[in-house]
This record gives structure tokens, C-alpha cells and sequence, in this order.
């Protein structure tokens, strides 16, 4: 018991009956599960009747590894969901129709299985692609929702086409799976839990040998694993799950929260033992991670006790736009490195996005810190952004045979590998470009069938038309390319977070083709932008002998710690994400309420949110809304404010007295706009400390001196910001602007139509009304004194 704290020593000694340990973030619940597998054995306990499971290999290997540290004689069953379903089903395979050697296929190869069960199917794989359909049967089967059983639900009760699509084929890819005796990861898991319910002397056989049983993250567990360790803890229910619901952020794949939450009605003679003990962040780090996470409502009670001394306070940093934010993250690390604060290794930088990541990566090249990017690859590397570039690659040159091979058939257009590689052939017989060749695909002997030789034809003329369509402008087309090409409406059509993320990455190569486009004037073509792309994929090779600055996702941040942490685009839309927000679903919010709070309690000494005050996304320059929860920080700690470039460069609008818009993207010097690593931007910060709220009627606010919402004192009252509070806090009334408008209200312009007011505020001493119009999605803002924007439904006299 050495080294443990009082309730982590509950914790281990605890041996019979089952046991909730709320472990918060930092608080040791590995120890806690190492040692207390350590004192069931010095009890008495059979090593052989312990199991310890864990979700990651990485996780069971740590822990497997602290056992036999403790117990080098002893065989302790430590193992993944997986890896311990595999061999349950190893040994009974027969029960389910498989023979003992079955294949566990990837995910490439359940793609080409179910490929060929759709074409089988006539299914149009240019709609109903493998990996949509591949998608919404793993949910099904974390669902515990087996194929006969599905198939009879859409018999009775049909459901929308997909659904009545995945209804036909879910089937018969099982009973493929089943004859080629393979399984995919998700039946692991589904199979294990039918064969537990409805065999149930396996079950008691099973319940038998494992009698104490240990689960971590029990949080992120789905239906299938909620069954399985239900399932084994009947005649002893010797099962202790340690987890924390605060830290639940894998919803979209299929975790349920109410797992963990309704553990207590399970196990009605349930412990309950909370680890608030923080042995990682700082007292000001867990103070700001507490107030935020106590808004959600799906939590267990809990509060964080900081045990490491006092470090700096928790800043935001609010920038002008994602190019200052970038290198004012980057210069800001470069100058604690140099120093001696900070090694490049202490630092992490994440994000909810990777689209967020590009402008962040050549900030770092620019002052040439090492940085990686862990759990995902690095923007230009991203299999949607190398398609898209290898489109433009083939307009700039069309004998690029691998760009020709890469694209071809992205989107699918029943253009296969047999048919590519007959065609190439023949170009290569013949003397012909791939594209020359497939203006001939009739001709190409062995004969190509007629809708692989129309296929071929009608991607030639394609890139003809995108060629034709070359103005100039990188930017444009690229879109070109991606509307016509049906690249960007095949992602669109689909609601996976994946193919929304693939989109998001998409917007922020047109964005950054854009800037190129701008920062090159008359002067930008196509192979320069080309070649600049280029030029950020092969950087020279940085010397990571001091280690490397980490870029991630927040969710990929799960487990890690580090002593520096930035998180980026604290803004609506962003995190909360926008399909939180949209949808107004309390429990997604929340969910993006526990993500934030994951990622705050990873910093160790040091932690720095960020926000911008427009950012450019899906080309657009846009005014950016402060996240909600910056207004749910404690409000009784001074909190150090950031500004870089407010008021400093930030210039009144371009106006026009005869355009009632006002064009924000005038707003930026040239030199903010990235052309390249040539240009060198080191902003030069304002720092501030935010006093607590006081009465601000008779204060005035401007862009360069910003002052404390009347909420908790960290929202920010710049008047180009409109606080997310105000829209999403029922308690609050509307903003609404002196003229009369107010945010949601509809409203008809004479050369837009109809709209819905987005924000209500001013830049400058100008009243503005920002406004979404629903005919073709544009954003204007305008001059509210003089615009000729009309409320629908109000008395226009």
C-alpha cells in the first residue's frame, strides 16, 4: 500500500462484491488496478480466475506489464475486448458456424468483401459505397443487432432508402463472411455476447473461471461489451469497473455513457469509490476543468483535488484570424524554447478538427520547430487532400501517370483494376498519355467492356473541361474540379464524422489555394501553386534530437500528458462542433463539453486556449462566435487574456457608400495572407489581465481594449465577437441591435431573398447585421443603418 492514497487503498483492498471506482483524470487508477490485481492474489485469490481488461493494446500491455512487475510468478489474464473475444470465440467457433481457424479480416478487406457482395447485388457502388455501408452495419452490431434481426425490422417497419439498402445487404455479407469462415472486428464482440445470451451453459462456465473481473474506461464501453461483462459477473459479481463518465467522448462510435452512469441499478450492492486526487495539472488547470465539466448534467459527482503546486493561470488567446493564430503559437513556443522554458517535446497542440492543423504546421516549419503529427498524418499527406492535388496534377501535366492511376476511379466509377491496367497498356503500345488513351478506350485491344470504355471516355472529358476552366485562379478551379469531379458531393451525402472531416479538410485546401492566389497576384499559376504544395510535403528534415512538438486531435489526446497545451478554435461551430450546435442536442453538446475537458486536464503546468476573431473556412472569411464555454470558467480567478493583433492592425472596413456589405477579407493586411514559407509574420502581443466583472454601464469598449462580458469573466466583450452565451443560454434575451434587428429574425433583401439574421453588433462605430440567405447558403453583413434588408411579417414604415 505504499505510495497510495487513502481512497486508492480502499480502492485495492477492496476484493468481493462489485465496485465503482470514479477515477478522474491524473488521479493513478492504473496503480489502483495493478495493485489491487496484486492483493487479490497475496488474499488467496487464483491468478486464473482474475481477468483485467482494458481497450487499447498499448493500455493492456502497460498494465500486463505492472503485474508481472508485482507478481513475476503469477499468469494474470490481462486483455483487450477484442483480444479476449477472439479467443472465447476461438475455442467455440462451431456455436456461431465458424471453424476454430478463422481469418480476422482489416478493414480493407471487409471493404472488398463487401464490394463484391454488392455488385453481386446491382447496388450503384458510385452511391451506395462499401465504406457507407460498411459503417452503418458496425453500428448495428454495436448495437447488438444481428442481420436476420435487422432484416425483419425493415420487413415489418421499412425505413428510409438506406436503411432498406443495408437491410439487403447486411445479410448476405454475413453469409459470406461466414462461408469464407471470417469475421470483421465488430463481430468479435457480437458474437461473443449472442452466443453468452442464448447459451447459457457457456455463460455459467465462463462466469465460473473469471470470478474477479476488471474493466477500465468502462465509460467507453458499447452495448456488445456491456453485455459481455454483464453477462460473466452473474454468480460472482466480483467485478470492479474503474472509468469516469466526465471523460466519455467516443459517442459517435458507439460508447454509451449510461454504462457507467446506471452502474449503481446493475449492482445495486455497488461501492462507490471516487479518485479526485489529481496528481498531474496544476491547481488553476483543474479549477477551470472543474467549473467547465460541472454544466453537464450526465456526470457522477466528483471534484478535482490538485496535489502539484501552484502554476500560471489558464490564458486565451484571442487572435485576428488563423494565420495570426498559427504564428503566434509558433513564436510563442519558439521564444520559451529558446529560452530554456520549454523543450519543443513538452508541448502539445490540439484541436477538434484536423482541418485546423495546416496553418499550424508551416507556423512551425516557418520557425522551424520539429513537431509531428501523432494518430493522423500531416495535412498535405491526407488521402482526400493527395486525391484533390492529384487532379490538379493531372490538368498540369497529363502524362503524370500516378496521378492519373490515383484518381481515375475517385470517386468509384466502376472503373477497375483490371480495366486501368488493359488501358494503360495499350497507351503505352500505342504511344498515347493515360488521358489520350481513354478518349480512344473503344479502341484498346483486348477488347474493354462498354461501360469501362464510357467510364474512361467521360473522365477524359472531364479533365478537359476542368483544363478549359483554368482562369487563373487556383481556387476556383479547384472547386471546379471538386463539383464536377462529384468528389466533394460524394462525401457531402454521407453523415459520418469521417467523410465531415474529409469535407472540412477539403474547405482548407480551397482556402489555402486561395491565399495563394492572393499572395501571388499576377503572378500565380497552377505550377506554382503545384510546386509550393510540394515544397511544404518534402520539408527539409528537421533535427528532432530535442524532441518534436505533437499536433493531434482531442480525441486522439486521450491518456497523454503533457506539460504545455494549446487547444485551438475555442469558437462555436469548431468545438462545440457545428453539428452540435445545429442540432441543438443537449447530450452532443455536453459530449463536446467532456471532449474540451479531456484535453484541458492532459496540461500538466501550462495551458492556452484559442480563439480567432474571423477564421477562414470553406474559403470564406467569417466572423467567429466565441465558444460557449469560455463563459463557464471560474469566475473568482483572474484570467490572463492574449490579444495579438486587435487593435493593432485590424483596420476599419473597406465601405462603400453605394454596397450596404461590408467585405471582411478587406480587413486583412496582404502580409497576414499565406503565400508561402517566404513570408515572415511575428505578431506583437497585448497582454491584459481581466479583473473580475464589475459595473460596466458607463465604460466603453473598443477592438484594442477588451473588457469582461457580464458573465463569467471570461467571455470577451469585443465588440467584433458575438458571445455564444447570448444564443445559447435560455435565460439570456436576444441581442438585439438598435435598429431593430435581432439574431434568428427572417428578413428579405432585393438582390439575396430571403435570410436569417446569424449576429447583430458592430465593426467600428458601424452597426452590423450578419445574414445567412437561403437561396444559394451565402453570408453577407451589412451596414445596418443603410441596408435595405426588410423583417418579414414587421411593419416596414
Amino acid at each position: 500500500m505504499d505510495g497510495l492514497t487513502l481512497s486508492q487503498q480502499t480502492a485495492v483492498q477492496h476484493v468481493d462484491g462489485p465496485l465503482l471506482v470514479l477515477a478522474g483524470p491524473g488521479s493513478g487508477k492504473t496503480r489502483v488496478v495493478t495493485r489491487r490485481v496484486a492483493h487479490l492474489v497475496e488474499r488467496g485469490v487464483p491468478p486464473r480466475h482474475i481477468l483485467a481488461i482494458t481497450f487499447t493494446n498499448k493500455a493492456s500491455q502497460e498494465m500486463a506489464e505492472r503485474v508481472h512487475h508485482l507478481l513475476p510468478d503469477c499468469r494474470v489474464r490481462v486483455s483487450t475486448f477484442h483480444r479476449f473475444c477472439a479467443s472465447i470465440l476461438r475455442q467455440h467457433a462451431g456455436i456461431v458456424g465458424l471453424q476454430p481457424n478463422y481469418s480476422i479480416l482489416d478493414t480493407g478487406d471487409q471493404r472488398s468483401i463487401l464490394r463484391e457482395v454488392m455488385n453481386e447485388l446491382d447496388f450503384d457502388l458510385t452511391h451506395f459505397t462499401p465504406d457507407k455501408i460498411a459503417w452503418r452495419i458496425s453500428q448495428l452490431k454495436n448495437d447488438l443487432v444481428s442481420s436476420e434481426d435487422y432484416a425483419l425490422r425493415m420487413a415489418e417497419c421499412p425505413g428510409d432508402l438506406w436503411e432498406t439498402v443495408t437491410a439487403r445487404i447486411y445479410p448476405a455479407y454475413q453469409k459470406r463472411m461466414l462461408e469464407a469462415n471470417s469475421v470483421d472486428f465488430d463481430d468479435l464482440l457480437i458474437h461473443v455476447a449472442r452466443m453468452l445470451a442464448e447459451h447459457d451453459e457457456l455463460r455459467q462456465s465462463l462466469d465460473q473461471q473469471f470470478r474477479y473481473i476488471m474493466v477500465d474506461e468502462y465509460q467507453d464501453t458499447n452495448a456488445a461489451q456491456y453485455q459481455i461483462v454483464l453477462a460473466l459477473s452473474q454468480r460472482f459479481p466480483n467485478l470492479c469497473v474503474t472509468g469516469d463518465p466526465d471523460q466519455s467522448i467516443y459517442g459517435w462510435r458507439g460508447a454509451r455513457i449510461a454504462n457507467i452512469l446506471r452502474f449503481e441499478q446493475d449492482y445495486p450492492q455497488a461501492k462507490v469509490i471516487r479518485l479526485e486526487e489529481n496528481f498531474r495539472s496544476s491547481p488553476e488547470i483543474l479549477s477551470a476543468a472543474d467549473s467547465l465539466i460541472a454544466n453537464n448534467s450526465q456526470r457522477k459527482e466528483k471534484h478535482l483535488i490538485a496535489t502539484q503546486p501552484s502554476g500560471p493561470a489558464v490564458k486565451s488567446l484571442l487572435f485576428e484570424n488563423g494565420n495570426d493564430e498559427a504564428d503566434g503559437i509558433a513564436t510563442r513556443i519558439q521564444a520559451a524554447v529558446e529560452a530554456g522554458r520549454w523543450r519543443p517535446s513538452d508541448v502539445a497542440i490540439f484541436y477538434r478538427t484536423n482541418a485546423l492543423s495546416r496553418q499550424v504546421e508551416m507556423a512551425l516549419q516557418r520557425v522551424r520547430l520539429p513537431y509531428q503529427i501523432a494518430a493522423g498524418v500531416a495535412f498535405y499527406e491526407r488521402a482526400e487532400i493527395k486525391d484533390a492535388i492529384a487532379y490538379l496534377r493531372l490538368i498540369a501535366n497529363p502524362n503524370d501517370r500516378a496521378a492519373f492511376i490515383r484518381v481515375v476511379n475517385k470517386p468509384l466509377r466502376g472503373l477497375g483494376e483490371t480495366s486501368r491496367k488493359r488501358l494503360l497498356e495499350w497507351a503505352d503500345q500505342q504511344g498515347l498519355t493515360p488521358l489520350e488513351a481513354c478518349l480512344r478506350a473503344k479502341e484498346v485491344t483486348p477488347k474493354l467492356g462498354a461501360k469501362a470504355a464510357f467510364g474512361f471516355k467521360l473522365f477524359a472529358e472531364l479533365i478537359q473541361r476542368c483544363s478549359l476552366a483554368d482562369s487563373g485562379s487556383v481556387s476556383e478551379l479547384l472547386e471546379t474540379i471538386l463539383d464536377k469531379s462529384f468528389y466533394r458531393g460524394s462525401l457531402a451525402s454521407n453523415a459520418q464524422e469521417d467523410d465531415i472531416e474529409r469535407l472540412q479538410n477539403l474547405d482548407e485546401l480551397v482556402t489555402a489555394a486561395k491565399q495563394y492566389d492572393e499572395g501571388a497576384g499576377d503572378t500565380k499559376s497552377l505550377s506554382g501553386f503545384l510546386e509550393q504544395v510540394s515544397l511544404v510535403s518534402d520539408t527539409d528534415s528537421l533535427d528532432s534530437s530535442a524532441g518534436s512538438v505533437t499536433l493531434m486531435t482531442l480525441h486522439a489526446a486521450k491518456g497523454l500528458e503533457f506539460p504545455v497545451v494549446f487547444i485551438l478554435g475555442l469558437e462555436e461551430g469548431l468545438l462545440p462542433h457545428e453539428r452540435a450546435v445545429r442540432e441543438g442536442d443537449r447530450h452532443a453538446i455536453e459530449e463536446e463539453r467532456r471532449l474540451l475537458f479531456v484535453g484541458m486536464t492532459r496540461a500538466k503546468r501550462e495551458l492556452l486556449l484559442t480563439l480567432t476573431a474571423v477564421r477562414a473556412l470553406r474559403g470564406r472569411l467569417l466572423t467567429s462566435i466565441p465558444s460557449l464555454f469560455l463563459s463557464e470558467f471560474p469566475h473568482d480567478q483572474e484570467l490572463q487574456e492574449t490579444v495579438y493583433g486587435v487593435g493593432q492592425r485590424f483596420k476599419a472596413p473597406v465601405w462603400d457608400p453605394d454596397d450596404d456589405t461590408i467585405d471582411v477579407s478587406a480587413d486583412l493586411d496582404e502580409e497576414e495572407e499565406d503565400s508561402g514559407p517566404s513570408v515572415s509574420m511575428t505578431p506583437k502581443p497585448t497582454t491584459k489581465v481581466i479583473e473580475p466583472p464589475h459595473d460596466s454601464s458607463s465604460s466603453k469598449t473598443n477592438i484594442g481594449h477588451t473588457k469582461p462580458a457580464s458573465r463569467k469573466s471570461s467571455v470577451f466583450s469585443n465588440p467584433l465577437l458575438t458571445t455564444a452565451a447570448s444564443l445559447l443560454d435560455g435565460k439570456k434575451e436576444p441581442v438585439v441591435a438598435p435598429i431593430g434587428f435581432q439574431i434568428g429574425m427572417q428578413v428579405r433583401h432585393p438582390r439575396y431573398g430571403v435570410g436569417q439574421v446569424l449576429t447583430v453588433g458592430h465593426i467600428a462605430s458601424r452597426r452590423t447585421v450578419t445574414v445567412a440567405f437561403d437561396e444559394d447558403g451565402r453570408i453577407e453583413t451589412f451596414v445596418a443603418a443603410k441596408c435595405p434588408l426588410q423583417p418579414i411579417g414587421h411593419d416596414t414604415e
